[in-house]
């Protein structure tokens, strides 16, 4: 037989292979029981979110710079607006400005739950003011939202478990685990005085948590590519943040007569290199995560998520033309802030970058200046760990806990019957000072996010709607029940 018909019989036989390890491909949602949600007032709900918003609970970059008063003013408010909560759970300041609260459970044997979040906010800037459609610390209700920061990120969680723990406790609900809620108060600039200290003291006390539910995934609209369906995303770990200091020497001289580069030329070079030369694409936990939704992609995508045993480098091509998924399957750095010179017609002495990585789990701060080292190559510069900002790795959570199994159902049960996929957040949360307390970390804000409600938090016009608060509440309700009452 003709050699040439050799080769192609075992080409049809391969795409046979392929084209049945497509067809295999198949939905995984199994369809949740009917169950009872808690009745919201959302009217009610919304106006303590506008409250709540209405503390300037900004944290600075150091507790000297913080001003704490709206902080001990929205704890006070707490405590007036949930008075069957606070009569029920016992209330602890930690490291004066956060709090962590204690909801006794019936059966010791269980080991605990922690809700966690934060009562801070980022600070608006002065300049985009005037591009707001309300005001950002006014707490205004119109058009079915409720405005200002912290809307999304993150006292609605706070307003959505305090509502949804007052019912509870008003109906004398009281569950079998013991279950812990964290409200730290610098999330946003690293949370070591608030989560980090609250974890060292659950520590402390020998508490080991069955697992941790903090922000983090959501109900994604559009935001996967080629799926319009509605999919919750489970944060299961968070990429690792480092910021590493690039730095250049030069000789201080008239700019008339200048060396072939300044040390902004050699930074810039450096710069330019480590941008034109990624970090290698790992596309595991990617994949792991696509191919839980993969029968939600047209045709073609199914097809190369079903063999990516030979067609891996053509999804990981397609991954990369979007910077969300890029994110995904790789490390990740950007260029965050550039100094150097001081005069026009001064050769500069030095010159320094901050360059922001973004880790997999798997690479290291070690890997990171090895990375640096090897595409630069350029003994004149320096490349140095900024230690003040940076923190290790994030563990992978498992999805085969009971843990993991029943948040899926919950989520089914109130947004309906959607599929989930676990995911690796780009972003750093509270959750991870919580690795020595618990191994099952888990991140999920229980809202929808439109692609472009993505760009609210942090921004311009963050706001959430009024339906979708009242949405959080039923999830928190349902998940305290569940939880708390599972024996896991």
């Amino acid at each position: 037989m003709p050699y040439f018909l050799i080769i192609i019989g075992f080409v049809l036989l391969v795409l046979l292979v392929m084209l049945f390890r497509t067809l295999q491909v198949s939905g995984n949602t199994p369809m949740s029981s009917t169950t009872d949600l808690l009745t919201v007032d959302s009217k009610k709900t919304a106006e303590h979110l506008a409250e709540a918003i209405r503390f300037k609970t900004i944290s600075k970059l150091s507790m000297d710079e913080t001003d704490f008063k709206p902080f001990k003013n929205y704890h006070q408010w707490l405590e007036k607006t949930y008075p069957k909560l606070h009569a029920v759970l016992k209330k602890e300041s930690v490291n004066q400005h956060s709090l962590l609260y204690y909801w006794k459970g019936t059966n010791a044997g269980l080991k605990p739950v922690l809700f966690a979040g934060h009562l801070d906010v980022v600070p608006v800037e002065e300049v985009t003011l005037s591009a707001w459609h309300a005001d950002p610390f006014k707490g205004e209700i119109k058009q079915g939202f409720i405005w200002g920061r912290g809307a999304l990120d993150m006292k609605n969680h706070t307003i959505g478990m305090f509502d949804a723990v007052e019912t509870l406790a008003a109906s004398g609900f009281q569950p079998k685990r013991d279950i812990y809620f964290a409200l730290g108060q610098d999330e946003e600039i690293s949370g070591k005085d608030g989560a980090k200290s609250i974890a060292a003291l659950l520590k402390k006390r020998g508490i080991q948590l069955a697992a941790v539910l903090d922000e983090g995934g959501m109900i994604s609209h559009g935001l996967v590519p080629g799926v319009e369906t509605p999919v919750a995303l489970i944060g299961v770990g968070e990429k690792e943040y480092v910021t590493v200091n690039l730095t250049t020497k030069g000789t201080p001289g008239h700019s008339s007569n200048p060396p072939r580069q300044t040390a902004i030329g050699v930074l810039a070079r450096a710069i330019a290199l480590l941008d034109d030369n990624p970090f290698e694409a790992r596309p595991e936990l990617a994949i792991e995560t696509l191919k839980r939704i993969a029968y939600l992609f047209p045709f073609s995508t199914r097809f190369v998520l079903a063999n990516t045993w030979l067609l891996k480098p053509a999804l990981v091509k397609q991954l990369e033309k979007r910077v969300q998924t890029n994110a995904l399957i790789r490390t990740t750095h950007a260029a965050t802030v550039i100094k150097g010179g001081i005069k026009d017609n001064i050769l500069p002495a030095e010159a320094c970058a901050k360059i922001n990585f973004r880790l997999l789990p798997g690479d290291s701060q070690e890997t990171v200046l090895q990375h640096i080292r090897k595409v630069v190559d350029d003994p004149r510069v320096e490349a140095a760990i900024d230690v003040a900002d940076a923190w290790g790795p994030s563990k992978v959570s498992t999805i085969n806990t009971p843990a993991y199994k029943t948040l899926e159902l919950v989520i089914r049960q109130v947004f309906g019957d959607i599929p989930a996929a676990p995911y690796l957040l780009m972003f750093a949360t509270d959750a991870r000072h919580y690795q020595e307390v618990s191994e099952q970390l888990y991140h999920f804000s229980p809202l929808s996010m439109e692609t472009e409600d993505m760009g609210r938090m942090h921004g311009i016009d963050e706001r959430i709607s009024v339906d979708a608060l009242a949405g959080m509440v039923k999830f928190y309700a349902r998940l305290l029940k569940v939880w708390g009452e599972a024996e896991f």
